[in-house]
């Protein structure tokens, strides 16, 4: 939320970070798992790299920020991945409450067959009548392409609202919702009573609503509910989900810091299951039931040393009345060390 500053002066301010370590997957190609088969384990080395910076003046304010993540695979090359993510906002202050501009983001991923490239312009109306509440719309368009299969590409307009109250310096609540109507590249998959291929396209109206809460106080926590809706006309794409996470913060003796996540995760599927490949674009921490937990330690200002774990599991209903349900699990350690400017 923009808070003009009381001089005319124009401040920038800009920070810089970079996380490398090596890790172990327990299930480096995202596998399904079956009686049938087994998820391949494998090490990787990994790097994550955050440039930041914000220019601010009387009645406006440009920042940007941009990430770049690489993965390694010392048995696996296939698996290897490299995402680069750009993300940019400039708000202009009308008053004291009301702030209007523009977003966007670029993010785009190679490797793994799971090439895409997702890109998302907004426009941005910021109301904060007072300290303890600001509401933020945000209207434009989106355009996602899968280039494995380019059927599965999609575009639609999109828009978001939050709103956030704050009760205290330590207690406050949030409201989420989101609609983005996609229109796919692709036909839709037929019934199985459908006599005729059917030649529309595929058409998803997708909404997301959600309520949160959070404390910062001599630990931090936050909890938030979400419900996602993809109601579709092709036959076995229909998705409904229901998300329930926590995040958690703790100060341990020694300088240590405790971070934890957790997220339970429950997906409906009326039509049954079609495998396409939007279930593996997604990634795991937003597709998965997950339990993440990172320990921290200080040993100079600009370096951080930290241990980190991730628990992902989903399962799937079953494709049929004699197949078995699909469970999907993964287990990755990691050592790190991060640099700060």
């Amino acid at each position: 939320m923009l808070s003009p500053l009381v001089t005319g002066a124009v401040e920038f301010r800009g920070a810089s970070r970079l996380w490398l370590g090596p890790g172990y997957d327990t299930n480096a190609r995202r596998d399904f798992v079956t009686s049938n088969a087994a998820p391949q384990p494998d090490g990787f080395l990994f790097g994550l790299g955050t440039l930041d910076g914000v220019i601010e003046g009387e009645r406006f304010r440009l920042g940007a920020t941009w990430d770049v993540a690489a993965r390694k695979f010392f048995v696996l090359p296939s698996e290897d991945t490299i995402v680069n993510s750009v993300a940019g906002d400039f708000l202009f202050a009308l008053s004291s409450a009301f702030s209007v501009g523009l977003a966007g983001t670029v993010r785009d991923r190679r490797g793994a067959d799971r090439d895409y490239t997702s890109l998302v312009g907004q426009g941005v109306v910021d109301f904060a009548p007072t300290a303890n509440l600001d509401v933020r719309l945000r209207v434009g368009a989106t355009r996602f392409l899968f280039w494995p299969r380019f059927a599965y590409s999609f575009s639609g307009p999109i828009g978001d609202l939050t709103a956030r109250y704050r009760f205290d310096r330590r207690h406050g609540v949030s409201l989420t919702g989101s609609f983005n109507p996609r229109t796919y590249n692709a036909t839709v998959n037929p019934r199985p009573d459908d006599v005729e291929p059917s030649t529309a396209r595929r058409f998803d109206p997708l909404f997301v609503v959600g309520a949160g809460y959070s404390y910062r106080g001599p630990f931090h926590l936050s909890l938030n509910y979400s419900y996602l809706d993809m109601t579709s006309n092709s036959y076995g794409e229909t998705l409904r989900r229901h998300r329930l996470s926590a995040t958690a913060g703790f100060r341990l003796p020694g300088q240590f810091t405790l971070l934890t996540t957790g997220a339970l995760q429950l997906s409906l599927f009326p039509d049954g299951i079609f495998l396409s490949p939007d279930l593996q674009v997604v990634e795991d921490d937003e597709n998965s039931s997950t339990l993440t937990v990172k320990l921290v330690r200080p040993v100079h200002p600009h370096v951080d040393l930290d241990a980190r774990y991730a628990l992902y599991v989903n399962v799937l209903p079953q494709r049929t009345v004699s197949s078995e349900p699909l469970l999907y699990v993964r287990h990755v350690f990691s050592l790190g060390a991060t640099l700060s400017f």
